[in-house]
């Protein structure tokens, strides 16, 4: 194995990659990196290298879509108030901010919006939520990333006389829609036709927002504009971003933002995550603007978002930014304590389904419990259930391994749970806190059952395999064409064969920083499971993720390190 406990698989395909460069007129290098997609030469490839507005398909396509919109249309032309309910993080306020948009370049000004809280409300459409619309006279709901599992809110509001109107994504393999909603946009749902299943709930806002002002005379401006909002929600919430109309909102979205001008709002938000116009890809979504963005709902309230991208002037817009800055740092600091404490807590544990659930307080957050799972899913290699125990309930978060559908595994134990959902690797549920117990023996054996009794073995994907004197200018521009890069077209991993580090060195005691030999490349590998003696100035075979960053005007080239393990061991299988 190797220092991170892994095998390693090359993932790339000889004979493809070789259509690929002759049908494409791609380098070798970049036709190995597309051929790890399997992508068919030719069109698909193209599409791919060049997305662009003609890959965004006609709205109203989707199931639901026709029904929608016209029923907006008389929201509009009667003036009835409306109000827009999403889910608190940056899918679901970014899909708060187009609808809101959208409703209000076609005139319509009796708007309001409700985004649940966290710790009060917990996820979804609530019943809640339903009971206030009711008192305060709204005629039409539209939910964006959630409501799709929220039967009894929805039928609540429906028996008052109001309308609601479901975009969402969150539908598992078998489970069918609201049927008391008036109109469900959601592409899995069963007899959709519409060609892209992965749309992010910005995604599927963007698409309303698109047939809303399908006669619009600057309707193209406007939707450019709305994918700068669409980008963020999509690369954050880890949709895929290997289907050609998702590509292309991300690609088109990102190109708005690095040259597009921005309201205050925006710009405040850009500069307080340190992300300079210009420069910023998928990767400073997923790492400097979408963990602040979340760091409102997770900690306080998701409002500061839909407030902070409102904001009319420099001012207001920098104080709003300022507090969002201050409590994604709070939540730094009370994640990592919660790893530690996790770590600690589960100990040793060799459950092929690790649960950790303890009482909540201001250093055990529920806002934090999926970060955690997903670091704790990373130590053990196993799913990992993070949970928050209060007034005698449950709340927990859960990220899962490939060979794990988490919606599956709740689904098991559903008899015990008050709610849950999600995707298949990331879900949430709410259960009971005596149901601990059994809830750890039920997801346990759900796993046993998902993998068949086998042990899950942690597999490194390398899509392509490097020496150091092949590591040039030409192999770095060559990944920059994959951009952007997300879900299910991860930023490649390369790995550098026979490498070796010069002059490492810690950086807080858990990072590790180095240059790549007689190069000016160079190397960081965070929370390094090595020591700096242990690299230096050995041979390795060091794989990791090939960035380029701007600086001033000038290129840096960089390796993110994700593993290694010494040049005489073979870990490939």
């Amino acid at each position: 194995f190797s220092y991170t406990g892994s095998r390693w698989h090359r993932c790339d395909d000889t004979a493809l990659a070789k259509k690929i460069s002759e049908s494409n007129g791609v380098s070798p290098t970049l036709a190995r990196l597309l051929s790890r997609l399997n992508l068919s030469p030719g069109m698909e490839t193209e599409k791919f290298l060049h997305p662009s507005m003609s890959n965004l398909h006609d709205p109203f396509l989707m199931l639901g879509m026709a029904k929608a919109v016209e029923r907006f249309r008389k929201t509009i032309r009667e003036k009835e108030p409306i109000r827009v309910v999403t889910d608190y993080d940056v899918d679901g306020t970014m899909s708060s901010l187009i609808l809101q948009g959208a409703l209000g370049i076609c005139g319509h000004t009796a708007i309001s919006y409700h985004i649940p809280n966290r710790k009060t409300e917990g996820y979804g459409f609530s019943l809640e939520a339903a009971r206030k619309a009711i008192e305060d006279g709204i005629k039409l709901i539209v939910t964006a990333d959630i409501g799709v599992r929220d039967e009894a809110s929805i039928a609540l509001a429906a028996s008052h006389g109001i309308d609601v109107i479901v975009l969402d994504h969150h539908l598992p393999p078998g489970c069918g829609i609201p049927e008391q909603a008036y109109a469900v946009l959601c592409p899995p749902q069963d007899g959709c036709n519409y060609p892209n299943k992965s749309l992010a709930a910005c995604g599927i806002s963007l698409k309303f927002a698109q047939a809303l002002l399908n006669d619009h005379p600057n309707r193209n401006a406007i939707i450019r504009s709305m994918m700068k909002l669409a980008a963020l929600g999509t690369v954050a919430d880890v949709v895929s971003l290997l289907d050609p109309e998702n590509r292309a909102i991300v690609a088109i979205g990102l190109d708005a933002l690095n040259r597009d001008a921005h309201r205050p709002g925006l710009k405040a938000l850009l500069e307080i995550s340190k992300t300079q116009q210009g420069t910023i890809d998928s990767s400073a979504i997923g790492y400097r603007i979408g963990p602040r963005i979340n760091a409102a709902g997770r900690l306080a309230s998701a409002n500061l978002i839909i407030e902070l991208l409102h904001a009319s002037n420099t001012i207001q817009a920098h104080a709003l930014a300022a507090q969002l800055d201050a409590m994604n740092e709070d939540r730094q600091l009370i994640q990592q304590m919660m790893i530690n404490t996790a770590i600690e807590t589960a100990g040793t544990c060799e459950d092929p389904f690790v649960v950790v659930a303890l009482p909540e307080d201001d250093f055990w957050h529920s806002g934090i419990s999926g970060i955690v799972a997903g670091r704790l899913r990373e130590h053990f290699h196993r799913p990992v259930a993070v949970a928050t125990i209060e007034n005698g309930m449950m709340t927990g978060s859960i990220r899962s391994t490939p060979g794990v559908h988490a919606v599956q595994a709740l689904t098991s134990v559903s008899s015990l749970l008050t709610k849950f959902g999600g995707h298949a690797a990331a879900a949430g549920f709410s259960c009971p806190a005596d149901a601990l117990d059994e809830l750890r023996k039920g997801l346990c054996q759900n796993a046993i059952d998902q993998l068949n009794g086998n042990a899950e073995i942690p597999t490194t994907e390398i899509a392509l395999c490097l020496t150091p004197d092949e590591l040039d200018d030409d192999v770095f521009k060559d990944i920059q064409l994959l951009e952007p890069c997300g879900a299910q077209n991860n930023r490649p991993l390369v790995c550098i064969q026979n490498a070796v580090l010069k002059n490492v060195i810690p950086l807080k005691d858990v990072h590790l920083r180095g240059t790549l030999a007689n190069s000016h490349i160079s190397c960081l590998w965070f929370s390094a499971p090595v020591t700096p003696e242990m690299l230096d100035s050995k041979p390795h075979h060091i794989v990791g993720e090939l960035i380029t960053e701007v600086w001033n005007g000038n290129q840096q080239h960089k390796i993110l390190i994700r593993d290694a393990c010494p040049a005489d061991r073979n870990v490939f299988i």
